[in-house]
C-alpha cells in the first residue's frame, strides 16, 4: 500500500492554482452559472461542446460523466487542426462551499492522471465581487512545460470570469458566444480542462 501511495505522489507532481477576479458578480451569481458540470461550454472560451454522456442523471451529482470538445483550431498549413476532447467525471459537488472537483478520464491531449477543483470565493472585505479558482494536480504532460499548462488554465479562467460577469450584467447573449481567448502556448488549441 505504501508503494502505491509513493507512486501516486510522483504521478501527480504538477500542482497549481490559477485565479481570476469577477468584480461584477457575487459569488452566488457566479456559482449559479458554474455549478452545472455539463454547461462548461457556456463559460469556458475554448470549449465548444459539453454534454453528459454517462453516470448520474444530475449535472450536480458525483458520478456524472461529461464529454468536452474544444473549439476547432487551424494547423500550420492552414488546414483544420484535430479537435481536442476529454471525458471527465464529477467527483464532488459542494453547493455550500461553492466548489466542484473532477477527474479527466479519456482524452486526446496527452494527459494521464488529472484532477481539478473549480471554486468560487466571495470577494475579500465584503466589497462584493468574487474570485474564481481552478486548482489542478496531474502527471507531467509529455512535451509540455508545467508553466504552459498553467498559462492555458489561466487563459481559460480569465475567459470564464469575463463570461460570468457579462451574463450577470446582461451584456451578452445567453449562449456564451461573446468571449474570445488570447495567446497560444505549447498546448495549442487544447481545452486543457
Amino acid at each position: 500500500m505504501a508503494a502505491a501511495g509513493a507512486r501516486r505522489k510522483v504521478e501527480l507532481e504538477w500542482k497549481g492554482r490559477v485565479t481570476a477576479a469577477a468584480p461584477a458578480a457575487t459569488a452566488q451569481e457566479a456559482w449559479a452559472r458554474l455549478s452545472d458540470f455539463t454547461a462548461f461550454h457556456r463559460w469556458h472560451p475554448r470549449v465548444a461542446k459539453c454534454r453528459r454522456v454517462a453516470g448520474a442523471c444530475s449535472p450536480r451529482s458525483p458520478g456524472c460523466v461529461r464529454y468536452c470538445e474544444g473549439v476547432p483550431g487551424v494547423a500550420d498549413a492552414g488546414a483544420a487542426a484535430a479537435v481536442d476532447w476529454a471525458h471527465e467525471t464529477l467527483l464532488e459537488h459542494d453547493a455550500a462551499g461553492m466548489s466542484l472537483r473532477y477527474e479527466m478520464n479519456d482524452n486526446n491531449m496527452g494527459f494521464g492522471a488529472f484532477f481539478a477543483t473549480l471554486s468560487v470565493v466571495p470577494g475579500a472585505g465584503g466589497g462584493g465581487g468574487c474570485e474564481l479558482r481552478w486548482e489542478f494536480e496531474c502527471e507531467p504532460v509529455v512535451g509540455t512545460e508545467k508553466e504552459a499548462l498553467a498559462a492555458r488554465l489561466q487563459d481559460g479562467i480569465d475567459g470564464m470570469a469575463r463570461r460570468v460577469q457579462e451574463a450577470v450584467s446582461g451584456g451578452r447573449r445567453g449562449d456564451g458566444a461573446a468571449a474570445t481567448n488570447s495567446g497560444d502556448v505549447k498546448l495549442g488549441t487544447s481545452i486543457a480542462v
